[in-house]
């Protein structure tokens, strides 16, 4: 009798745990690791929930426990548009033009693919949330087509308009956008600047939403919706960046940062050949790596070989990310090349003390994690702006890469190396970035699952009036202008009172003049 007490509420239990789980969607389609890792542990801490999770992304885990769409032909996307040779090769704004048309191509190509046609063509598949990456932001429409709330996720510090879009602070001189080449704000020169390029940049974006407009409205006909209007329709907005590596800026109750860990993955075991390398590496031991989407070999022949000259003459051992294919370059042994590293894994081992990187947002989390402390070369993108402002932190040294210099990189080398203020400063910035009264992870999906049991309604956490205000009431240039024009108003009256009463004083002393010269 006994046994079958417990039986019933074991049932029960289950039961409860059954209903509790939801079908949850997410879409990365970024060719990008870096932008995969930013929400690969979410996927899986879902999945470990008992939540069923279909994630379509460009490089699959091969999880039991996730049905994955293989959309890694993004890949090969990139490297027809010669993607890393273009980004260092141009400017912000050149970088921007590139990007827009790589995310168009993109998305026609990934909405034709065989696995995604039959996703949208399944009328019998329930979603109860809908995650997509903020890159492609058209990809919310299978909200629309599966009736599901919806996430924004963004794996870097989001452009202006998308906080705009959330009632987040956007002032376009204290929050720049993260695209933007660094400018002293703080210099009338600098502000301007930084308007002009900001709107230049809006205009470059709004030259192809309607390619990207068209794009969804023939995949999906009468379930499209504008996007701005898809990204309007957002519960929630989660941003997978550490709070230390984004501006301090005031955030509604639907914004949530998660960074701060959520990319560390368990470690593993390291290659016995890297191990070996780096064991032997007494004196320390550099990680030179340009992430995940920049590769070494677009610096050229001359910076590469300078840049192995002066790591030859360093008293450390180097392990850099570098696909030195049939051993172009000769290297000396205290270099080990290799074109993949398992980064985290590396930075854990205790020799590294010094970490060479491009300043993307997941490489900075994952420096600071494992207090490395950093000379930031930074490629293209967010990255300058990333790395200056945790310059003024004392974590990192900046080299800048166009040019880049072997003597200056060498420089700073050995000031950071030479430097315990730098190590210590990295220190106390992990300590505070992980004195969160919740991981980044657990925020996620604590979230994640508020917007399941509230079917995405979080109407109280819109400020109505904020959604409707123009740029000029936000800036309160009426309320200025019309203060302003009183006050000129005002001291006009009073000057022109107070030079009437002056001239008929003056009248007055000239007629009194006058009366006593006659008499």
């Amino acid at each position: 009798m006994k046994w079958k007490k417990h039986a019933i509420l074991l049932l029960l239990a289950l039961n409860y745990l059954k209903c509790d789980c939801a079908n949850i969607l997410g879409i990365v389609p970024a060719a990008s690791y870096s932008h995969q890792l930013a929400y690969m542990n979410l996927w899986n801490e879902l999945s470990l929930k008992g939540h069923k999770v279909s994630v379509l992304t460009t490089d699959p885990q091969n999880n039991p426990n996730l049905t994955e769409i293989d959309l890694s032909l993004g890949y090969k996307l990139l490297e027809e548009h010669s993607w890393s040779q273009k980004n260092i090769e141009g400017n912000s704004l050149d970088y921007l033009h590139f990007l827009s048309q790589c995310l168009c191509d993109g998305v026609d190509l990934y909405l034709n693919l065989p696995e995604v046609q039959n996703l949208i063509n399944n009328k019998t598949l329930h979603f109860d949330v809908v995650m997509v990456e903020s890159l492609f932001a058209e990809f919310l429409v299978f909200g629309e087509l599966f009736e599901a709330p919806t996430i924004l996720l963004a794996s870097y510090e989001a452009p202006v308009f998308k906080h705009k879009n959330f009632q987040n602070d956007y002032h376009h001189i204290l929050y720049p956008d993260s695209m933007l080449p660094y400018f002293d704000a703080t210099s009338f020169m600098g502000r301007l600047k930084i308007f002009a390029i900001q709107w230049i940049m809006q205009n470059i974006r709004a030259q192809y939403v309607p390619l990207r407009q068209n794009t969804i409205d023939k995949y999906f006909g009468n379930k499209s919706l504008p996007i701005d209007q898809l990204l309007a329709k957002s519960s929630m907005f989660f941003v997978s960046a550490s709070p230390v590596l984004l501006y301090p800026r005031a955030l509604s109750a639907r914004t949530v940062i998660i960074g701060g860990g959520i990319t560390i993955k368990p470690a593993k075991i390291l290659d016995k050949k890297v191990k070996k390398f780096l064991d032997a590496a007494t004196s320390g031991a550099i990680y030179f790596s340009l992430g995940s989407n920049a590769k070494s070999e677009i610096l050229g022949n001359a910076t590469l070989n300078g840049i192995i000259k002066v790591l030859q003459q360093l008293p450390y051992k180097v392990l850099w990310k570098f696909n030195n294919t049939n051993n172009i370059y000769k290297m000396p042994g205290n270099i080990l090349t290799l074109p993949w590293f398992e980064q985290q894994d590396i930075l854990r081992h205790p020799n590294i003390k010094l970490f060479i990187t491009q300043g993307g947002m997941q490489s900075l989390e994952e420096a600071i994690y494992f207090e490395k402390p950093m000379i930031g070369i930074p490629m293209f993108a967010d990255q300058e702006a990333n790395l200056k402002k945790l310059e003024p932190k004392g974590v990192l040294k900046l080299v800048q890469s166009k040019p880049l210099q072997p003597s200056k990189l060498k420089e700073a080398i050995l000031e950071v190396m030479g430097d315990v203020g730098y190590l210590e400063q990295i220190r106390f910035l992990n300590k505070v970035n992980l004195d969160q009264p919740m991981s980044g992870l657990e925020k996620a999906v604590w979230w994640t699952e508020y917007v399941i049991r509230h079917r995405g309604n979080v109407e109280h956490m819109i400020h109505h009036f904020a959604k409707e205000i123009s740029w000029y009431q936000y800036y309160m240039l009426d309320v200025i202008l019309v203060l302003g024009a009183s006050i000129v108003f005002l001291i006009s009256i009073l000057y022109f009172l107070v030079k009437f009463i002056v001239k008929r004083l003056i009248i007055g002393i000239n007629n009194r003049t006058i009366i006593k010269k006659g008499v």
